[in-house]
């Protein structure tokens, strides 16, 4: 098989792949679980195939596999809003992973500083949360600490930087997504209500995928050196 075939075949495979993972990710109703009260919220097991692709592919590659897997999910499982609100996601956050995939330690370094700056809006908005506002409060710390840490490991090399390329791009496909939303919306108070609870979410999420992606890089190395 010459590297042309083999590039398809990959590409082929990748797709079929992301469309799986992401029909798993409205399978799963993380959404009910938290109590319904952070609607949309998804594993976004999906983007693993797509962190893979920027550290394993070409720029070209990576866009292209975006946009298909965008234009396929929306006419198979969504609409076409959704497909727009997933463009919108989906191009911020590649672009950010494919700028910071060689410094991923800026990544990380901005989501925590991110997730700091949502947690203490939150707090000034309700400097006393309970019940939901108590759980989201406690999210976005998690968020922090987790992104705060990422840093630090990577920073250090003491991990690679697979976690914070991924904590990096899913903060940016939650605002890409947000921004959308205020401009077909018309509800720019997004930015001040929605926004700070998804950085945090996103941050959490990121680390998920960060962490199965560079166990997928890992296992596959191995293969190849074995």
């Amino acid at each position: 098989m010459n590297a042309k075939t083999q590039k398809i075949a990959r590409f082929g495979l990748l797709t079929a792949l992301a469309l799986v993972l992401g029909l798993l990710d409205r399978a799963v109703p993380i959404s009910a679980l938290l109590g319904g009260f952070i609607p949309g919220i998804k594993l976004g097991l999906a983007n693993t195939v797509l962190l893979y692709a920027v550290y394993l592919m070409d720029w070209k590659s990576c866009i292209l596999l975006m946009l298909t897997k965008v234009v396929l999910s929306g006419f198979l499982f969504g609409s076409l809003t959704a497909i727009l609100y997933s463009l919108s996601g989906g191009v911020l956050s590649l672009a950010v992973m494919l700028l910071i995939r060689k410094k991923p330690e800026n990544g990380a370094l901005a989501t925590a500083l991110m997730s700091a700056g949502a947690l203490i809006w939150l707090l000034i908005r309700n400097s006393h949360p309970k019940g939901q506002m108590l759980v989201i409060v406690i999210l976005i710390a998690a968020a922090f600490a987790a992104s705060a840490t990422v840093w630090y490991l990577t920073h250090y090399r003491i991990i690679k930087g697979v976690t914070a390329t991924s904590l990096g791009g899913a903060v940016a496909h939650n605002v890409g997504q947000i921004l959308m939303a205020c401009a077909v919306l018309h509800s720019p108070q997004l930015l001040t209500t929605y926004l700070p609870v998804l950085v945090g979410i996103g941050a959490a999420v990121g680390c998920l995928t960060g962490i199965v992606t560079e166990r997928v890089l890992k296992a596959l190395k191995i293969m190849h050196n074995s």
